[in-house]
């Protein structure tokens, strides 16, 4: 998912998108697309929106990388990107990042060797600021989610990388365009919990020991520049 604006990013993001701020001199993105080839995946899509032309040059270093532009990026929210990526997903099972995550391999291992179809990958809270809390029940499956954790009983803090199974994507697709009309700034995250609470549910995958960060602005981007141990 790569069609946001970072706007909190302020003059950083005025020439190219937030993926491509480098974490310890390296953009995010190339990051997470060599942590993903590394792995074996052999197909990448990059959802994109402003300043997509950083993207689809990286088709020509890369020719695992397919870019879908959303034109409406700037109107609507990550679950419009990944609605828009619909048919270029097709029929396959495939695994969710965002754009402005920096992770070790381990990430990405995890949720391809567990036994989940589709998993939500959680770990003990490691933000500092904008915390995304995931609730689940006895059976690992997702209940409940909040940008609070006093009004859940939080299992772990949300990564941003997840394991979707095409038979729960579709039914994500389908129940988003129901409301899509009146709800465009819909955070993808939204709707896998009501998917999971109300029709099918998403299991919730902590691994305890993970270093990841998700890098929204300066103030994050200098945290884990110091603190984030990631080659």
């Amino acid at each position: 998912m790569a069609a946001g604006m970072g706007t909190r990013f302020g003059h950083y993001t005025d020439l190219i998108p937030k993926g491509f701020i480098s974490y310890k001199e390296k953009p995010m993105v190339i990051r997470s697309i060599e942590i993903l080839i590394d792995c074996g995946i052999e197909k990448i899509i990059i959802g994109t929106g402003y300043h997509k032309e950083h993207y689809e040059a990286l088709t020509q270093q890369y020719p695992q990388v397919q870019c879908v532009f959303s034109p409406r990026f700037a109107e609507t929210n990550s679950m419009y990107t990944l609605w828009n990526c619909r048919e270029v997903i097709g029929e396959a099972d495939f695994l969710l990042l965002e754009s402005d995550l920096v992770f070790e391999s381990k990430a990405i291992s995890s949720l391809i060797e567990c036994p989940y179809e589709s998993a939500m990958l959680v770990t003990p809270v490691t933000k500092f600021q904008d915390q995304y809390y995931v609730q689940m029940n006895e059976k690992c499956e997702l209940i409940n989610c909040s940008v609070n954790k006093d009004e859940i009983i939080p299992s772990g803090e949300l990564v941003g990388i997840h394991k979707i199974s095409n038979a729960f994507y579709k039914i994500l697709c389908s129940e988003y365009e129901k409301i899509m009309a009146y709800k465009p700034k819909l955070g993808y995250e939204f709707q896998l919990l009501d998917v999971s609470q109300r029709i099918t549910p998403m299991n919730v995958l902590k691994v305890d020991d993970l270093q990841w960060y998700e890098i929204d602005d300066t103030q994050d981007l200098m945290y884990a520049e110091e603190n984030i141990r990631i080659k």
